[in-house]
């Protein structure tokens, strides 16, 4: 990738933040509304929020489910798609009845989630897991099927082993997959985690957003999607990055 176009890459996100700021900030200003803080306003009650060490210690919490919930959905997406592609009659039995499973709106599934595993960690970890595994172990699925037949059959004339053929066949052949598996998966997943601390949580982001709801506390609400999108876009970022280096890597446009 060219110098101009990482500048490129950058600039214009930027770019984009700064004219939805100032659009914000001259649309409050023309309406004049106690219901539609300006960014100054938000970003006060942001700093009156971030001095309670309550909302300091639902940012941890949010912050450590996310990061196990994301982790786990990877792994486990990553492997259990992987398996299911490399078998024919396995694929075509399961991934109809996955997409279908993918298809149906999650939240509707969190009180089974509440019912099996009460209110809790566990349940915000579970709803959280499930909605990003299934994009990661779909997308998997969907890569191991697409690896060159003629290369697995390389493999079996040289009688490599599993692990062999693994490293040396199907992990560079997955890698663009993965990664980019991961940039779907981890917004999905903090979607679940901050849904099930709004209608679960005793601590963590999404309580204290139903809060201010609940409170009509405007300023206070603008203000923690402001965190909310800060937390959201440095992981996003990172991955993005390490997504372009992939693809520069294996030559993929």
């Amino acid at each position: 990738m060219s110098a101009s176009a990482r500048r490129r890459g950058i600039v214009e996100p930027v770019a984009l933040a700064i004219g939805l700021i100032a659009i914000w900030w001259i649309t409050a200003t023309i309406l004049q509304s106690r219901v539609f803080p300006n960014p100054l306003e938000s970003i006060q009650k942001l700093g009156e929020d971030l001095s309670r060490s309550s909302f300091i210690g639902s940012i941890g919490a949010t912050v450590q489910m996310l990061a196990l919930s994301f982790v786990t959905c990877v792994v486990v997406g990553t492997v259990l798609g992987i398996g299911l592609g490399l078998s024919q009659f396995w694929t075509q039995a399961l991934l109809p009845v996955c997409y279908a499973a993918n298809s149906v709106p999650k939240i509707v599934l969190y009180p089974i989630f509440l019912l099996l595993l009460g209110i809790g960690d566990l349940s915000r970890f579970a709803f959280a897991f499930m909605s990003g595994f299934l994009p990661m172990f779909l997308l998997m699925v969907e890569g191991t099927i697409s690896v060159s037949v003629l290369h697995l059959k390389l493999g079996a004339s040289l009688r490599m082993t599993f692990p062999n053929l693994f490293r040396r066949i199907l992990l560079p052949t997955l890698v663009p997959t993965i990664v980019t598996g991961m940039r779907i998966s981890f917004g999905l997943a903090f979607l679940g985690l901050l849904l099930a601390e709004m209608f679960s949580g005793a601590s963590g982001l999404g309580f204290e957003l139903l809060r201010n709801v609940t409170q009509v506390r405007m300023a206070n609400i603008m203000g923690e999607v402001i965190l909310i999108a800060v937390i959201a876009l440095i992981p996003t970022l990172l991955i993005t990055w390490a997504e372009r280096k992939v693809h520069s890597r294996f030559g993929i446009d």
